[in-house]
């Protein structure tokens, strides 16, 4: 998945001002998926976009910048931020879990017991 940096178009412009507030001044979004999107000025939506597309890299494959996409909702994702931390967090803890030994190999070694150990047998 990657992280979109949306150039909004003048409909879409009016629904995000309505979800968010008539007095904010969008032209832009920030989609990141499942996990959410914020609405802004280009600048504001470019900063977050560019930083989130390599930090979170268990999260996305980089970005893309796209016009006329329909995100999910056009109400920005309260606390966007710390939900993609804890989510590429947990997904960062799972890749470092020990990994289960193959036990699909009916010929696994002979293991010795404690008197062939000390005797090298």
């Amino acid at each position: 998945m990657k992280v979109l940096l949306v150039e909004l178009e003048d409909e879409q412009i009016r629904k995000a001002k309505e979800a968010n507030g008539a007095r904010k001044q969008i032209t832009h979004a920030v989609v990141c998926g499942e996990y959410g999107q914020i609405f802004g000025t280009e600048k504001q939506c470019r900063k977050y976009y560019s930083a989130w597309s390599e930090i979170f890299p268990k999260l996305f494959d980089g970005g893309k910048e796209v016009k006329g996409y329909e995100p999910a909702s056009y109400e920005s994702t309260f606390d966007l931020v710390n939900i993609l931390i804890a989510a590429h967090d947990s997904r960062e803890d799972n890749s470092k879990l020990p990994q289960k030994p193959n036990t699909s190999n009916p010929k696994r070694p002979r293991q010795k017991g404690l008197l062939a150990r000390l005797f090298g047998k």
